[in-house]
């Protein structure tokens, strides 16, 4: 078993997201923290600016988001942030998100769960709403 400090996990992963997305070549482009604006109608309001560890943009104009949920495990109102933020881009496609451990993936799943179904019951509809997958990559298994 190898220990990894909090940063080091949370490095090393990204690290190799990004290496294995840019080495596919099915991509258009990958960026590594880099922030993505999430438009409105109102111009006279700056657009929040969200910023993903790993995000795609595909081919086909999609986008697909990878979040890896290391400091933000301790607190669900942070994961909510993470989860809404990511429903909130244009044109994303899929969104990962990656926990250290069987309860944050849990709760993750849950969280991004209840969003899915309140986004639906308030009108969106599911076609909108990207395709949202929960990975436990726990330090042990690096």
């Amino acid at each position: 078993m190898i220990f990894l400090p909090e940063g080091k996990y949370h490095q090393l992963i990204k690290e190799t997201i990004y290496e294995i997305a840019k080495d596919c070549g099915k991509h258009k482009r990958v960026f590594k923290e880099k922030k993505i604006p999430l438009p409105h109608t109102n111009k006279t309001i700056p657009p929040i600016m969200y910023l993903p560890e790993i995000h795609i943009k595909t081919k086909h104009r999609g986008i697909i988001i990878f979040e890896i949920l290391d400091s933000q495990s301790n607190d669900p109102n942070l994961i909510i942030a993470d989860i809404i933020q990511a429903y909130l881009v244009d044109n994303v496609k899929k969104v990962f998100f990656i926990t250290k451990n069987r309860d944050e993936y849990d709760l993750t799943k849950r969280l991004a769960s209840i969003i899915g179904i309140r986004l639906e019951e308030n009108g969106y509809h599911k076609q909108e709403l990207p395709l949202v997958t929960v990975y436990e990559i726990s330090k042990k298994d690096l």
